[in-house]
């Protein structure tokens, strides 16, 4: 019992460290946690320009055009001057100077020509950008007129028909059914390897190196009780922090957690009720459990491997934590990962984290995910027979010298 309050005291020492990790993981949550709920619901829109409008005709097709483009941009109401316009568009002030000349509606209507005249910096795409807009309005706009139909009724087509936003918007039933759990549980490696390295790993080593290793050996605990004891403080350990993580990750989801201009409109606090103890929740908590099992096994090897065990935790805490996050779709989603960076990533438990949180939401079950479990826990009895075999080759050395 000694052991198991000695091995408490040693993270007590840390615990600067630890509490550092554990407030970027919670800040970071929270982060997100705004990120996705101040955009799950949102519909997708089309980002609006300041330009110029010069209408010289007095046709319908004109007065539709002008429309089109003040519902479509911020356009300038106040009558400018030719110079004030050059200022305008070279300080960027305004995007485009449109120009309807006079005639335009009469020659549209009877050939199709486009006779308006779109002035814009050169070097700035989206002058471009406003002409291809123009192009296919005019397109549409004749082709419902041929049809039969008056201006206004075109235009008003035109428009309906051109607005991609509607086929461009988040499925807010389904992004909403948990909340923003995914992007929370997505997140948790990264609290769960920085804590744990900073917490558990200098008390593994503490109990294997200098004075307290020659105590222990000349006491009358058993090897066996000794590893048994150290066993279950870093056990301790690790689940205490796997639970609070598993509940920030869980209720964080459902309300704004502290994010400014988030407001809960009760969908979100329903969906967390419904997420906890559901078959996704413990899929997502089995997972977390494997990946905290995975990381401790990979520290007892860094613990056991001598030259290792002399570095610094917060080496590992930086680049083993940071560099699995980043490889293995913590930070950033795999389906926008390269090639290169995917094939290095399949080697690390991050990669099976993240892919078995993307089935899990999706509407996976334990049929879906059981690779991803077994290839983490492949990767942690890797690096734990790996320190153990260190481990009994340093001591059989030692024993030869």
């Amino acid at each position: 019992m000694s052991l198991y309050k000695a091995f408490f005291k040693i993270i007590k020492k840390n615990r600067f460290s630890v509490i550092l990790y554990f407030v970027i993981t919670l800040g970071v949550l929270m982060l997100l946690n705004g990120i996705y709920a101040n955009n799950e619901s949102k519909k997708a829109t089309l980002d609006k320009y300041s330009i110029y409008v010069e209408n010289q005709d007095d046709s319908e097709y004109a007065k539709a055009v002008v429309g089109y483009l003040t519902d479509a941009h911020k356009v300038k109401d106040k009558e400018l001057t030719g110079d004030q316009i050059k200022d305008l568009l070279y300080y960027e002030q305004i995007v485009a100077y449109i120009r309807i000349p006079k005639g335009f509606g009469e020659t549209f209507a009877a050939t199709g020509e486009n006779k308006i005249v779109n002035t814009y910096d050169d070097s700035m795409p989206v002058g471009i950008y406003i002409s291809l807009q123009l192009d296919n309005y005019l397109n549409s706009l004749r082709g419902y007129v041929e049809q039969g139909l008056s201006v206004e009724e075109a235009s008003k087509k035109t428009t309906e028909s051109l607005d991609i936003t509607k086929y461009v918007s988040v499925n807010a039933e389904e992004q909403q059914r948990f909340g923003t759990q995914k992007g929370n549980f997505n997140y948790l490696p990264f609290g769960i390897i920085s804590v744990l390295i900073m917490g558990v790993f200098p008390a593994v080593v503490s109990f294997s190196q200098g004075e307290k290793k020659n105590r222990i050996q000349v006491s009358s605990i058993t090897p066996g009780k000794r590893n048994g004891w150290i066993f279950a403080g870093a056990a301790t350990f690790s689940l205490v922090l796997l639970l609070i993580l598993v509940l920030v990750a869980t209720f964080m989801g459902g309300s704004s957690g502290g994010v400014p201009g988030y407001v809960d409109d009760g969908a979100a606090s329903a969906a967390s009720s419904t997420f906890i103890f559901s078959e996704t929740w413990w899929l997502a908590v089995a997972n977390a459990c494997v990946y905290t099992l995975v990381v401790a096994m990979m520290i007892s090897m860094l613990a056991n491997i001598p030259f290792l065990a002399a570095a610094p935790a917060a080496a590992f805490s930086n680049i083993i934590g940071l560099g699995f996050c980043f490889l293995g779709g913590t930070f950033v989603p795999l389906s926008i990962l390269g090639d290169g960076v995917l094939k290095v990533g399949r080697f690390l438990p991050n990669y099976w984290y993240s892919t078995a949180v993307n089935r899990i939401f999706e509407g996976g079950t334990l049929s879906d995910v059981w690779d991803c479990f077994a290839i983490q826990l492949g990767f942690g009895f890797a690096c734990l027979f790996i320190g153990l075999a260190v481990a009994r080759v340093t001591a059989d050395q030692k024993q030869v010298n």
